[in-house]
C-alpha cells in the first residue's frame, strides 16, 4: 500500500521509530530537503523522502514495513531511478563522516593519484589528449568524479551525529534553498547555518579549492538577519562593539589597560606603520601586544599604537550576517586613521582577514598596506634587521582558517619559524589548506562556546598532541583562546602561543 496522506505517512513514521528509535528518524523539513538533493554540490532534487533513517540501521523490521507499504528504500538519492520517481521514499544514510585519520589517507590517495596521472601524461603524444588528461588531473575533476560515494570534511558534522545536513554540502545547499525560497528561516536553519566555524575546509580537502562555501553560508545567514531571525548573539555583538568598541563589551577606555607601559612608550605620534593588536589580543591576551613591541623594538620598526582610540575591525559582524552594519563599521574605522598612515600591522588572523580581504567586499578598501606580523617578521629577517641566538625547543605549527585559507598566507610564519636556530618545528600532516579548525572562528565560539570547545579538543586528540611538541604556536588569538581551554582539561603542560612571544624566546 502506498501511503496517499499525512496520516498514513505518520503511521510509517511511528512504525520506524518504534524500530530504530527516535534519534535514527530524521522528519524534519530542513533534514529531508538536504537528503532530496542529488550530486556533489546537490544540483538537482526530487521530492522530499518520507524520512532519513541514519546510525546504520539493522533490517530486522525495516524491511518488512518498507516491502508492506510499498516505499522505495536508498542509500542515496542519486540512486533513485526514473521509473520510481512517484513512489513514496526513505534515504537510509549509513556512511562514516571523515574524521582526521581516514582524510589523511583520502588525501593522501588524491596525491598518488594526481601522481601517477602525471607521469602518464608523459607518455602522451596528442595535444588534445594531453589537455584532456591534465584538466582530469584538476581537484574539481574529482568532486564529479566521486559524488555520491564518499562524505564531505566538516570539523563539526561529527558532532551532530555524522547528519549531512550539518555537513559542507548539507549547509550549501540549506543556503541556497533559504535565498532561493526552497525553504523558511527555521530556528533549526538557523542553527544549521550558525553552527559551522566558516573555515573554509569542506570541499577543499577533497575537492575544488576555490568554491569558498564559507561565504555562501554567510551570505545565508545575511538573509536570517535581514529576515529578523538573527540568533541573539548578533544583536548583543553589534550592541557591544557600537557602545564600547568591542565585541566582548569590555570598556571601550580599558583597552590598552593590561599594556600601559607599552602604549606609553609606543602610543601612535604621527607614525607611517600602525600596530593593531585587536580585542582578542588587547584584552584577553595583552601577552602578544608586549612580545610583538618588543619584536619590532628590537628590529628598529618606528611604529604606533591606537591604545584605547582603537576599536573593532568589525569581521564579527560580517561573519554574523550583519553587512550593512559590518559595512558602517568599516567605514568609520578607516575613518579614525591619520591620512600620514602607509601601512597596518596585526597579530590577529581575523582582523587581518578583515583588513585585507572583508572591507573591500564591504566598499570600504583601506587606503594603507595590510600586514599580519609573520609578514613584517619575514621582511624584516630578510632585511637583516631581525635575528635570533636560538632556541632549543619542539614546537608545532598551526595555520589559523582566517590567515591561511581565507588570505593564503602560508609560507610567511614557515620561513620565520625556520629563522630561529635550533628551533624544531612539527607539522601536521593536516597541514597548510588541509589544516583542521580549532573551532574558534566563524563566530562560532560565541554562537556555542561548548562545541567550539570541544572542536578544539578534537583536534588537539587527533592532529596536534600525537606531534610531541612542547608547545603549539600560531597566529591568531582566537586559535590560542580556543586551544587553550582544551589544553585546561587534557593537556595541561602543552602551552599555546602567539608567533612573536616564541620570538621573544628567541631574542
Amino acid at each position: 500500500m502506498i501511503p496517499r496522506d499525512d496520516l498514513e505517512t505518520d503511521r510509517i513514521i511511528e512504525e520506524l521509530v518504534a524500530i530504530l528509535g527516535n534519534d535514527n528518524v530524521l522528519t524534519s523539513v530542513e533534514d529531508r530537503y538536504v537528503y532530496s538533493h542529488r550530486g556533489a554540490f546537490g544540483i538537482e532534487h526530487a521530492d522530499l523522502p518520507i524520512a532519513v533513517i541514519t546510525g546504520n540501521p539493522s533490517p530486522h523490521g525495516l524491511l518488512e514495513l518498507i516491502t508492506n507499504n510499498g516505499i522505495e528504500a536508498l542509500t542515496n538519492i542519486d540512486d533513485r531511478g526514473p521509473d520510481s520517481q512517484q513512489r513514496p521514499y526513505i534515504i537510509i544514510d549509513d556512511r562514516e563522516s571523515l574524521d582526521a585519520e581516514n582524510l589523511r589517507a583520502k588525501l593522501s590517495e588524491l596525491q598518488e593519484e594526481g601522481r601517477e596521472k602525471k607521469r602518464a601524461l608523459r607518455g602522451t603524444v596528442s595535444l588534445n589528449r594531453w589537455l584532456t588528461d591534465y584538466v582530469q588531473t584538476k581537484e574539481g575533476f574529482r568532486v564529479n568524479e566521486r559524488a555520491g560515494k564518499e562524505k564531505d570534511f566538516c570539523v563539526v558534522q561529527r558532532f551532530f551525529g555524522g547528519v549531512e545536513t550539518y555537513s559542507a554540502k548539507g549547509r550549501l545547499i540549506v543556503s541556497r534553498g533559504l535565498l532561493r525560497g526552497g525553504l523558511e528561516a527555521s530556528d533549526k536553519v538557523v542553527d544549521i547555518l550558525y553552527s559551522c566555524t566558516s573555515c573554509g575546509q569542506c570541499y577543499d580537502q577533497l575537492g575544488e579549492g576555490t568554491l569558498e562555501i564559507n561565504n555562501a553560508i554567510i551570505r545565508a545567514r545575511r538573509e536570517v538577519v535581514e529576515g529578523g531571525k538573527g540568533p541573539r548573539h548578533c544583536r548583543v555583538a553589534l550592541e557591544n562593539i557600537r557602545g564600547e568598541g568591542n565585541p566582548m563589551g569590555m570598556p571601550g577606555e580599558d583597552r590598552a589597560i593590561w599594556w600601559e607601559e607599552v602604549e606609553e612608550r609606543f602610543g601612535y605620534s604621527g607614525n607611517e606603520v600602525v600596530y593593531w593588536p585587536g580585542c582578542s589580543a588587547s584584552y584577553r591576551l595583552p601577552g602578544i601586544v608586549q612580545s610583538t613591541a618588543k619584536v619590532l623594538e628590537r628590529a628598529r620598526v618606528d611604529f604606533g599604537l591606537l591604545g584605547a582610540s582603537e576599536t573593532c575591525c568589525g569581521l564579527v559582524l560580517y561573519l554574523n550576517g550583519q553587512w550593512d552594519e559590518a559595512a558602517a563599521n568599516a567605514r568609520s574605522v578607516l575613518e579614525g586613521f591619520s591620512r600620514s598612515v602607509k601601512a597596518l600591522v596585526t597579530s590577529c588572523a581575523g582582523c587581518f582577514y578583515a583588513f585585507s580581504r572583508v572591507f573591500s567586499k564591504l566598499g570600504a578598501p583601506p587606503p594603507f598596506m595590510v600586514f599580519h606580523t609573520s609578514q613584517l617578521f619575514e621582511e624584516l629577517i630578510g632585511e637583516g634587521r631581525l635575528s635570533f641566538s636560538g632556541l632549543e625547543e619542539r614546537i608545532a605549527w598551526h595555520d589559523p582558517c582566517d590567515l591561511g585559507r581565507h588570505c593564503g598566507v602560508y609560507q610567511a610564519p614557515r620561513r620565520v619559524l625556520g629563522a630561529v636556530p635550533g628551533l624544531d618545528v612539527a607539522h601536521s600532516p593536516l597541514s597548510g589548506e588541509h589544516t583542521l579548525c580549532c573551532g574558534g572562528g566563524g563566530g562560532f565560539m560565541a554562537y556555542d562556546i561548548g562545541l567550539a570547545e570541544r572542536v578544539a579538543a578534537q583536534k588537539l586528540e587527533e592532529d596536534l598532541a600525537p606531534l610531541g611538541a612542547g608547545s603549539i604556536v600560531t597566529g591568531c588569538p582566537a586559535c590560542i583562546l580556543n586551544l587553550r581551554s582544551a589544553t585546561r582539561e587534557g593537556y595541561p603542560g602543552l602551552d599555546v602561543l602567539d608567533l612573536s612571544q616564541l620570538l621573544v624566546k628567541a631574542l
